[in-house]
């Protein structure tokens, strides 16, 4: 196992900037948007209209490009110049910040910033065509294609799914009211729930359950519905502030690397080693990956893993790899 106390420390104050900085970006494109536009646009059918209310421009959300482009773009950037020179100290080398700096802002601008407003033009266009599909009303589906600015493709599906179930409970022909609540037969419950069980999580589809059997309201179903998609939106922003944490630092040291071997600061001989944690939670492809480098690799190559070449970890969600550098006559780390 090895110990990984500083790079732990700074990529864990890494992400809590990237959350932060994506709280903002999100938050700030749900309410730039004219929901009165929307609504409008959602009621005519008029697919331009709600693409101009929606900040859509090109196949991506441009509002989303540009609140990406000042908070978090700054934030990733520092992050990577820091990582650079926690390496440079840590081995002795020496590092050019300003090498580096317009190729890193290319990358970041390619590679992270306009990936993620594409992902939310395509969540926003999920949940449109899934929402299509119910006779809710065009201001409940105003909200969710709102909210939907910060879910992923699939995410917008599945919400989209879980309140189409829960207005189809509402409005069943063999629903009953007492005491304010609507209710449906267990039968009619359990259909609903079959019709959109493959696009529901766990979590949906037994809050589904519950309320249908405790009865519905318009207030608890709008509550039920605002929690579930807030912890999809609060789940995919801890997801994305610890990659690009991680990524961050990695990019930072194989830049630096690069440099100290370009400079002669590093030794020649020096390579990168893939290192994982060694533990029970170390998954089987990303612990191939050091058998499968045994020799390390050098500048401008990539490892091999058994999910195609990589430059650096993150190897997939939650990650916990990370790559050392050493010589090879040197012990292990």
């Amino acid at each position: 196992m090895i110990a990984l106390d500083h790079f732990d420390h700074q990529a864990a104050i890494f992400e809590g900037e990237f959350l932060e900085a994506l709280v903002q970006a999100y938050g700030g494109a749900m309410d730039a948007v004219d929901i009165d536009a929307l609504i409008s646009a959602i009621e005519a059918g008029d697919e331009e209209a709600i693409a101009s209310a929606m900040n859509i421009d090109a196949g991506v959300h441009s509002g989303l490009a540009v609140a990406f482009s000042s908070g978090l773009f700054y934030a990733l950037l520092g992050s990577i110049v820091i990582a650079m020179k926690a390496f440079a100290s840590r081995h002795k080398s020496r590092v050019n910040l300003s090498t580096d700096i317009a190729k890193l802002r290319e990358d970041i601008e390619r590679n992270i910033l306009q990936p993620m407003a594409r992902y939310s033009y395509e969540a926003i266009t999920t949940a449109h065509r899934e929402l299509q599909k119910s006779d809710m009303t065009a201001r409940a589906k105003a909200a969710l294609i709102i909210r939907s600015i910060a879910f992923a493709p699939d995410q917008a599906r599945s919400a989209a799914h879980f309140a189409r179930a829960l207005h189809e409970a509402l409005t069943a022909k063999d629903r009953s009211v007492q005491d304010g609540k609507t209710y449906v037969t267990p039968a009619t419950a359990k259909l609903i729930v079959q019709r959109h069980m493959k696009h529901l999580n766990a979590a949906q589809r037994s809050a589904l359950r519950s309320a249908f059997a405790k009865g519905l309201t318009e207030e608890g179903t709008t509550d039920v519905q605002r929690r579930h998609d807030r912890a999809l939106i609060n789940y995919r922003q801890s997801i994305i502030a610890r990659q690009e944490a991680t990524r961050a630092m990695h990019v930072g040291e194989y830049l630096a690397f690069k440099q100290g071997k370009a400079n002669r600061t590093i030794p020649r001989d020096a390579r990168r080693y893939w290192k994982t944690r060694g533990d029970e939670r170390v998954r089987h492809d990303h612990r191939m990956v050091t058998a499968m480098n045994p020799n390390g690799i050098d500048v401008g190559q990539a490892f091999q893993t058994p999910l195609g070449p990589v430059m650096n970890p993150p190897l997939g969600v939650n990650c916990r790899c990370r790559v050392v550098v050493r010589r090879p006559s040197d012990a292990d780390e």
